[in-house]
């Protein structure tokens, strides 16, 4: 059986997407876990300050990320090699002791999480401006998640999500209980072939080829997490969170077991995979008060 190529091979994982025309300039890093497009950030990184260079760091680049997604036998690269690796592209952008802001959105908040990590390891924990969380569930024991407990009708929520988000228009359905996500999917596929979301001649196996490579990253991301036990850190932290979370009904997503300090929380319309588009999430970054913001 031939080897599928690798996209990711070559591609550069840091990706600058503002350039401001300022030696002062704000310095933010966006961690990327896939999914989506690096597009999806562009109306992000418009409603940022003139002053702000955004860089995007796209775990997608790395291969032993990107391949253990469609390989399940494959060893993921670890969340502490995917910072490490992150980091070594930040210091390489910019002179080492620079200050700089993170943001990491779904599973790249828990590796932008770890950059803080090493960064207090290493003494530079003041080098950071600030850490946000974009709907990033805390690699605490109580939010990690197997294969095994992943709820059906939880799997085809989030996939309805993904798929509104690829044909950039919000999507829900209403799926009756399933023994498996895969049975639910000839309902997803009626509801979005009824809503015009997809054609009306899609046929059933090429959404089922399109959820088996999302769920496919879903038990990527959960393989890198599995391991990862983490400390509390003694700094503070901002979690953005939409109307629809992945986990509505969660609180903090688990982060207060992680800091030391109260995590500020800021709710923003929306779900997991639009909540780039509303301008609130980029005003926590812009130093504007939020007033949806709550302790």
């Amino acid at each position: 059986m031939p080897k599928r190529p690798d996209p990711s091979a070559g591609r550069p994982v840091l990706t600058p997407l503002t350039s401001p025309d300022t030696g002062a300039a704000r310095r933010l890093y966006a961690v990327h876990p896939g999914a989506l497009a690096p597009a999806a950030w562009q109306p992000f990184a418009e409603r940022l300050p003139a002053d702000t260079a955004l860089s995007l760091l796209d775990l997608g680049n790395i291969p032993a990320f990107f391949t253990a997604a469609f390989d399940p036998r494959a060893e993921p690269a670890t969340v502490t090699e995917l910072a490490g690796r992150c980091l070594a592209e930040i210091d390489a952008s910019a002179p080492g002791d620079a200050p700089f802001s993170l943001v990491g959105w779904s599973f790249g908040g828990v590796v932008a999480f770890e950059i803080a990590a090493r960064l207090e390891a290493e003494g530079r924990a003041g080098q950071l401006d600030e850490l946000v969380l974009l709907d990033s569930i805390a690699p605490v024991p109580a939010f990690k998640r197997t294969d095994e407990v992943l709820e059906p009708r939880m799997l085809l929520d989030w996939f309805a999500m993904y798929l509104g988000a690829k044909r950039d228009r919000p999507f829900t359905v209403s799926v009756p209980p399933v023994a498996a996500a895969e049975d639910g999917l000839p309902a997803v596929l009626a509801a979005a072939t009824a809503q015009g979301l997809l054609p009306a001649d899609t046929e059933l196996a090429g959404l089922r080829k399109l959820y088996t490579a999302y769920h496919g990253g879903l038990t990527r991301n959960n393989r890198c997490t599995a391991p990862y036990e983490p400390a509390a850190l003694d700094r503070s932290m901002t979690l953005v969170k939409p109307e629809r979370s992945l986990l509505p009904d969660s609180g903090d997503l688990g982060w207060s077991q992680l800091s030391n300090r109260p995590v500020r929380r800021l709710a923003v319309a929306g779900d997991h995979y639009t909540m780039l588009q509303d301008p609130r999430t980029a005003a926590v970054l812009s130093g504007r008060p939020a007033d949806s913001a709550v302790a």
